[in-house]
C-alpha cells in the first residue's frame, strides 16, 4: 500500500488552489447554496462537473476540465482561474456557447481572450 500512495502522490496533488470569478457562468439548476459545496468538493477534486477555466495557452481561450484532472502535477504551482461551472461536458459546450454569445452582445466583436479577462 505505501508503494501505490508513493505513486499516487508523486502523480497526484493533495491541494488544488483556484480562483473563480466574481460573475461565474452557471449550469441550470446551480444555485447560490450548492455552489458552495460544488467548490468544496472541486478543490478535493471531487465531483462530476465541468470547470471553464481561463486558459493559460495562446492558442486557446478556454479549457474545460474535470476536477480530477486539476488533481493533476502539470497543474502544480498554478491557480487556475474559473469562468464556469457546468453539470457536464455537455453542458459546459453550451455555457461555452453563452460566453461567445455575450461577448459578441457586449464588446461587439468575438475578442474571448479579452472579454474573458474583463469576467
Amino acid at each position: 500500500m505505501k508503494f501505490i500512495d508513493s505513486v499516487l502522490s508523486k502523480i497526484f496533488r493533495k491541494n488544488i488552489n483556484i480562483e473563480y470569478c466574481e460573475n461565474l457562468y452557471l449550469s441550470d439548476g446551480f444555485t447560490e447554496k450548492k455552489l458552495s459545496k460544488i467548490k468544496k468538493k472541486i478543490e478535493q477534486g471531487k465531483g462530476s462537473v465541468a470547470l471553464l477555466l481561463k486558459s493559460e495557452n495562446k492558442e486557446d481561450c478556454i479549457d474545460i476540465v474535470t476536477p480530477f484532472q486539476l488533481k493533476s502535477k502539470v497543474w502544480e504551482g498554478k491557480s487556475p482561474v474559473c469562468i464556469g461551472l457546468a453539470s457536464g461536458k455537455d453542458d459546459a459546450t453550451e455555457l461555452v456557447q453563452t460566453v461567445i454569445k455575450d461577448c459578441l452582445e457586449k464588446t461587439g466583436k468575438i475578442d474571448l481572450k479579452e472579454f474573458i479577462c474583463s469576467l
